[in-house]
């Protein structure tokens, strides 16, 4: 069953729905010690991807297709990346050559498992209650998600419309059912937009890719890359390097997780693209700007956080194997009077046989191949073209508006199947998102 006739559960849209709107004075008063120690938050989708499947009711599978690739100048991974959501719960996975799903735990999983919280978050937590800490990190999840899109437009059309902002901020209200206060976002949306501009232009950024997921082959996690690009070194400049940019929507600073991050994506990227590797890393985000659009910008290449990664992967390994991943489904007719066996309503499935039994499947290097060859046997031999830029746009909410605007000319890519070279990296390490509003706006956490 295709889910994009059903949309997926979404995490700002259960918080927000379960706790309600508050009124814009009920907003926590946060001092600049805490400022400094709420931690990051995950933003989510904003649109509903193509390529959605229900495989069971509220648990949906999803092939993540890069919003954004350079096909001129990288060559795709030979693999496919899906991601499995229920409840809350992410997991992302390939087949292998035998066509089993291999599955691995994304960045943001493996760092909120192995980073301690701080101290003062868990008392801010508990001055401000569960429910106001959860509804403040839904909203501010909602805002960087938003924050995202955006940016990622700008990137791919290289053009955005600030006038039309509003009227896309409205739309999401809806579709997410975010309180209808949250509108007056939109200016402050308006200016990091703006202040996203002005980096693009100082820094001469063209992307290699834009919303890429890629899986560690060595290392076995994953995780979604914002902004593989090339750059300018410096503003004015003429070298230009390989570089990751990774978006926050917090005004004040960077954190440790951020850092470790970039490191991981840095990692997974140049393993899988060994040919045009990643040099330096860096992490955005926009400023409360009042004349002139700006924005930070800090180099995290050299943060010596990084080197705490092999240890964290260590230790995600641990807690990895500690989890119990049996999926339960309760389905069927209950028959009391007909000798019942309740066991016969209850499903029990590992993570890889629900994957096995329910989620598309992807054909077998033997079984594309033969394919192929059928096909080729059977069609003329097409004229050759030259390679084009691949740019895939996630499904509108609207299928109106897709019709009234098409992302560009340019024509969506496919993947290709091949037999995956998988080894060690050479330079691997060893083992071992009014004016309460406001101001918190410009004082808050990343995303």
């Amino acid at each position: 069953m295709r889910a994009n006739k059903k949309k997926p559960e979404n995490p700002v849209q259960k918080t927000v729905e379960s706790l309600g709107a508050v009124p814009a004075d009920q907003f926590p008063e946060i001092t600049e010690e805490q400022q400094q120690i709420i931690p990051p938050f995950e933003a989510v989708e904003v649109e509903q991807p193509t390529g959605i499947f229900e495989i069971l009711p509220g648990m949906t599978v999803e092939e993540m297709t890069a919003m954004f690739f350079d096909e001129k100048t990288l060559i795709e991974p030979p693999y496919k990346v899906w991601q499995l959501n229920s409840k809350g719960h992410r997991y992302y996975y390939r087949y292998d050559d035998n066509g089993n799903p291999e599955f691995f735990p994304s960045v943001t999983t493996i760092l909120s498992q192995t980073l301690p919280k701080a101290p003062h978050l868990i008392q801010w937590i508990a001055n401000k209650g569960i429910e106001e800490a959860e509804r403040y990190k839904g909203e501010r999840a909602a805002y960087g998600t938003f924050m995202h899109a955006a940016f990622e437009e700008l990137l791919i059309n290289r053009a955005y419309d600030l006038d039309g902002l509003k009227g896309k901020l409205k739309e999401y209200i809806e579709v997410y059912r975010l309180p209808d206060d949250f509108i007056y976002y939109a200016d402050d949306l308006k200016k990091d937009v703006l202040a996203f501009a002005q980096f693009v232009l100082d820094y001469d950024v063209r992307p290699l890719a834009v919303e890429i997921a890629l899986v560690h082959p060595y290392y076995k996690y994953a995780g979604m890359i914002d902004c593989p690009c090339t750059m300018l070194a410096k503003i004015g400049g003429d070298e230009r390097i390989n570089a990751i940019v990774d978006f926050k929507s917090g005004r004040k600073g960077f954190y440790e997780e951020s850092e470790i991050q970039l490191g991981m994506y840095r990692d997974m990227w140049n393993v899988n693209f060994e040919q045009f590797p990643v040099t330096r890393i860096f992490n955005f985000s926009p400023k409360d700007w009042r004349k002139r659009p700006s924005y930070n910008l800090k180099e995290q290449t050299d943060s010596p956080n990084i080197r705490k990664i092999p240890y964290l992967l260590e230790i995600a390994a641990i807690e990895d194997e500690k989890k119990d991943n049996t999926f339960t489904s309760v389905n069927g007719m209950v028959l009391l009077d007909n000798a019942p066996d309740l066991t016969q309503n209850v499903i029990s499935l590992s993570l890889a046989e629900l994957i096995k039994t329910k989620a598309p499947k992807e054909a077998t290097p033997d079984e594309s191949t033969d394919a192929a060859d059928k096909v080729k046997a059977d069609a003329p031999e097409p004229e050759k073209e030259p390679k084009k830029t691949t740019i895939v746009k996630r499904a509108p909410k609207k299928a109106k508006e897709a019709e009234k605007k098409p992302a560009t000319g340019r024509k969506a890519g496919k993947r290709t199947v091949a037999p995956e070279k998988e080894q060690k990296p050479a330079n691997a390490p060893k083992k071992p998102k009014n004016e309460n509003k406001k101001r918190l706006l410009n004082d808050d956490p990343e995303i």
